[in-house]
């Protein structure tokens, strides 16, 4: 048997409410049914690390979504912007931009495969329309999180949506 310290007021697996005074005994094998009923102040802490937690993954979700670029020779193309994508792109702009120049007929893949004929200047366009993109989501993540963090309640928190 342990004491109890403070009083606390606990709900039953059934959804029973049991209170626990100071000083009472409490059977320890009984402990693990019951949960501590919490305050709604840390309702409002759970609630809000939810749905931070939500935003995050619905921000990477937003940096991966394919992006729009029209080619310095007019080709208007969706490319995938995923995390292999601008990985692969950071490796060419970094290869191309100490040559000066892609080689000739070098081409990027667009997201239907078709080969787009791409300068060095394409590679840069395109990476600057993906951190457009990065930034632009990053932006909206920080407005949100501020919108969660001022919620005063469960219910306002669990309004904001991406």
């Amino acid at each position: 048997m342990t004491i109890a310290t403070t009083n606390q007021v606990f709900i039953g697996a059934s959804g029973e409410i049991h209170v626990v005074y100071a000083g009472q005994y409490i059977d320890p094998s009984y402990l693990p049914w019951i949960a501590p009923v919490q305050t709604s102040a840390q309702l409002l802490a759970s609630a809000q690390a939810a749905k931070i937690e939500l935003l995050s993954v619905a921000y990477a979700n937003a940096i991966t979504q394919p992006v729009s670029y029209t080619s310095k020779s007019g080709m208007a193309e969706t490319y995938q912007a995923d995390s292999n994508s601008q990985s692969n792109l950071m490796k060419e702009l970094a290869v191309y931009q100490s040559a000066g120049a892609t080689p000739t007929g070098y081409y990027w893949v667009a997201a239907n495969n078709t080969q787009v004929p791409f300068t060095l200047a394409d590679l840069q366009g395109l990476a600057a329309a993906m951190g457009a993109q990065e930034w632009q989501a990053f932006q909206h993540l920080q407005t949100l999180k501020a919108s969660v963090s001022s919620g005063t309640t469960v219910t306002a928190v669990q309004a904001i949506v991406w």
